[in-house]
């Protein structure tokens, strides 16, 4: 395992009682982001694999190390953001709590010891269902304050915050983009046409998904802009490459304190989790 040290700052007392964790996992590897309570980054880190690992072997190394770091008796606030397939949205005229496993089982795998659970979407019209794995709720009962668990794509959604109003209306395409996953956004007259996740062979293929997509829902790629974020920043070769078939490709608004643009549009995710519970 590679450990990238973005953010290293004292985590003080006061912060262990009042700050914000997000911890988000990935098929190859975990970041743990560590703010104050006014959400200014004082610890950041990326743990990686050179190729996915089975996600049991994946938490307990994640418990192993907050537990050496002491983040496992954070008494603030920590978020698990999950970065599963197991995840769809389903809008309040067709959800049925009852039916909310039967649902999600109908478009995504899930293993017999995954709990199901919902989100409401705030501002939108929908319940967004996923998984969670047995192996995260017994991560979750190990830390010693509040745990809440989330999904990507709810981070992502809250993203669209950041998105002018007016792309809104029009049409705007949001995609955050990592080494192993995709997760596209798209909406329309204020309204979630699609949100759908891919996994990735390879980070070019999130161009051919992209650009599906837009045909698929009859976007103009003369019109229609498409914020980047994720692992995608200007000086990225695959930047330049969509924009040759998307005219108007831009990296998604967002600010973190003492990091440079490269990692806050790698970790805004990371940090939006903090911030849509």
């Amino acid at each position: 395992m590679q450990a990238d040290s973005i953010i290293s700052n004292t985590i003080s007392q006061d912060i262990r009682l009042k700050g914000h964790q997000s911890i988000r996992f990935a098929p190859d590897g975990f970041s743990v982001l560590v703010s104050d309570a006014s959400y200014t980054p004082v610890h950041l880190k990326r743990y990686t694999y050179q190729q996915t690992v089975p996600p049991e072997e994946l938490y307990s190394e994640c418990a192993r190390i907050l537990n050496e770091s002491g983040l496992l008796s954070f008494e603030g606030e920590t978020i698990l953001i999950l970065d599963s397939l197991s995840v769809t949205l389903v809008p309040n005229q067709f959800y049925n709590k009852d039916r909310s496993r039967e649902m999600l089982e109908k478009v995504c795998p899930l293993d017999e010891s995954d709990r199901v659970t919902d989100r409401i979407i705030k501002h939108r019209t929908g319940h967004l269902l996923f998984g969670i794995p047995g192996k995260i709720d017994e991560l979750a009962s190990r830390f010693t304050g509040e745990v809440k668990i989330l999904h990507t794509s709810e981070c992502l959604i809250s993203l669209s915050d950041q998105v002018k109003s007016s792309d809104h209306q029009r049409g705007v395409v949001m995609a955050e983009v990592q080494e192993n996953t995709l997760d596209i956004l798209v909406i329309r007259e204020d309204q979630i046409r699609l949100l759908n996740r891919y996994t990735l062979n390879d980070p070019s293929d999130f161009i051919y998904h992209t650009l599906n997509t837009m045909k698929q829902l009859g976007l103009d790629r003369e019109t229609i802009p498409v914020y980047l974020s994720g692992m995608i920043h200007k000086e990225h070769e695959l930047y330049g490459l969509l924009g040759k078939y998307v005219r108007n490709v831009v990296s998604t608004p967002y600010y973190l304190e003492d990091l440079a643009r490269e990692n806050i549009l790698r970790f805004m995710i990371l940090s939006e989790g903090s911030k849509c519970v």
